[in-house]
């Protein structure tokens, strides 16, 4: 007879990771044991004839064979390891014996110590991400955008999820569980989630638009020559690149679909970077005006 399997895709906080415990001690219980324990997702085997009690242990292993090998003498089987540093055991329940058979940690010490592995992570962490929020703020009040306050957003949760975590592993009982914490992680990754989403979504919108005009000579007036369109596909600030090098003043212009100009730009000598435009949604086109020889640069995104 084929092996039954099932897979739960709940989600824990590496800060409540006791809940996990709890949850695999009980899908054992129910008949259902732990093939493979991931972050996001767990796979489990239907085996009513055996109880197990797991545990979960957080550290850089170097030498995985002896690292199995401690567990095994103690009565442990090594499950597997997540990619983040996570190790599943799990052991033969026994009903026979003490809770304290079924701890891989004899002393507070040395479970304090596994928690504070992971405290340090999450504080670097957390902190880097910080920094990159602050970076990213500064972006944002000298040049918004939409794409730019997504991503600010993302990294102020980012930042903020892992501290918490940090701040909660650092001052709670050991082994604590947390009410609804589950709940705060989904949130947190719905946001993570749909922050990068929208944000290379809406990156990915924006014009991109980088186009170049150059003549030595004009034979006849240049009269508001419109050369190249494109599309703005929701309302934003657009930052524009504009070189201009002529013998005598050239005026550039951005106009909309109803052909009025949204902006204008006249000049013998113009280099200007990153000129904040506010456009709404619709088409638009580049349109210049000269009288003698130019070179002409811009670029808009």
């Amino acid at each position: 007879m084929a092996a039954e399997y099932k897979r739960s895709f709940r989600m824990y906080s590496a800060w409540n990771y006791m809940q996990e415990v709890e949850d695999l001690n009980k899908m054992s219980d129910e008949g259902w044991q732990l093939v493979r324990g991931g972050c996001f997702h767990s796979k489990f085997v239907r085996n009513p004839d055996i109880r197990y009690r797991y545990q979960l242990d957080y550290q850089k292993i170097d030498d995985m064979a002896r690292y199995i090998e401690i567990f095994r003498e103690q009565g442990w089987e090594y499950v597997n390891s997540t990619f983040n540093g996570w190790h599943y055991l799990k052991k033969l329940y026994d009903p026979a014996l003490p809770d304290e058979a079924y701890e891989i940690f004899t002393d507070r010490e040395s479970l304090r110590e596994m928690t504070g592995r992971w405290t340090r992570f999450a504080t670097i962490l957390g902190v880097f991400f910080g920094i990159m929020a602050i970076i990213e703020a500064f972006r944002v009040i000298t040049a918004p955008n939409l794409p730019r306050l997504i991503q600010l957003f993302t990294l102020i949760i980012e930042s903020g999820l892992l501290l918490r975590g940090a701040f909660i592993m650092r001052r709670t009982e050991p082994g604590q569980k947390l009410r609804h914490d589950s709940l705060i992680l989904g949130i947190f990754f719905a946001c993570i989630f749909i922050g990068a989403a929208s944000n290379i979504i809406l990156d990915d919108m924006r014009p991109n638009l980088n186009t170049q005009q150059q003549a030595d000579e004009v034979f006849e007036p240049i009269i508001e020559n419109r050369w190249v369109d494109f599309d703005v596909k929701y309302p934003d600030n657009y930052y524009l690149d504009l070189m201009i090098k002529a013998d005598e003043p050239l005026t550039f212009e951005i106009v909309n679909e109803a052909d009025e100009v949204v902006y204008t730009e006249t000049g013998t000598d113009v280099d200007k970077k990153d000129i904040r435009i506010k456009l709404p949604r619709g088409s638009y086109g580049f349109r210049m005006s000269v009288n003698s020889g130019f070179e002409l640069s811009c670029s808009i995104d």
